[in-house]
């Protein structure tokens, strides 16, 4: 199975496609339903972050790098989209704060790799980040107003990070081998 680096980590293309519709679904059902989808969007934010989580923690241990902030990232991520899937209704408030955290530090990774490594969908993994970034503040800045705000930004950042992964599982090259025609 082909992958390319797509948010510093290699991604298998399945995971970009899941990943993304997921996503992309998520983020479109919160524009659509804000006030009746906020027990939704939970469960799929939980799902969208164990996703995450998983891959992160795959990531660190199959690229040898030792990259054990991936690793401690990826099991934060892990617990707390398991919580925010198992117990959406106890953990409503803890989205906040769940989300606020993982869009601003996770954001403000992405933008470093970005910018530092320079790969070749270093634009894309800049964009994620600065949308990640801008998201986690909106949700810090605005307290009153945060599940609706939340809701709403939430959807947006879905459909877009969801989008880009579904553009990146799209560009990717496959092998010379895969190109090859098939006899009949």
């Amino acid at each position: 199975m082909t992958s390319e680096y797509v948010s510093g980590m290699k991604w298998p293309r399945w995971a970009l496609l899941l990943f993304g519709s997921i996503s992309v679904v998520a983020g479109v059902m919160t524009l659509m339903w804000p006030g009746v989808t906020i027990l939704v969007l939970v469960v799929f934010l939980g799902i969208d972050i164990l996703i995450w989580g998983l891959m992160l923690v795959t990531n660190s241990f199959r690229t040898g790098d030792g990259r054990v902030l991936g690793i401690v990232f990826g099991v934060l991520a892990l617990i707390a989209g398991a919580s925010l899937f198992l117990q959406p209704l106890r953990n409503l408030g803890a989205v906040v704060i769940v989300m606020s955290v993982f869009w601003l530090v996770g954001g403000a990774i992405e933008v470093i790799e970005s910018l530092v490594e320079r790969g070749k969908n270093w634009g894309w993994e800049l964009l994620s980040g600065l949308v990640s970034v801008g998201a986690g503040v909106i949700a810090v800045t605005r307290p009153a107003l945060t599940l609706l705000v939340l809701a709403l930004v939430a959807g947006i950042w879905m459909i877009v990070i969801g989008s880009v992964r579904i553009l990146a599982a799209f560009s990717k090259r496959t092998p010379a081998t895969a190109t090859a025609p098939i006899p009949a």
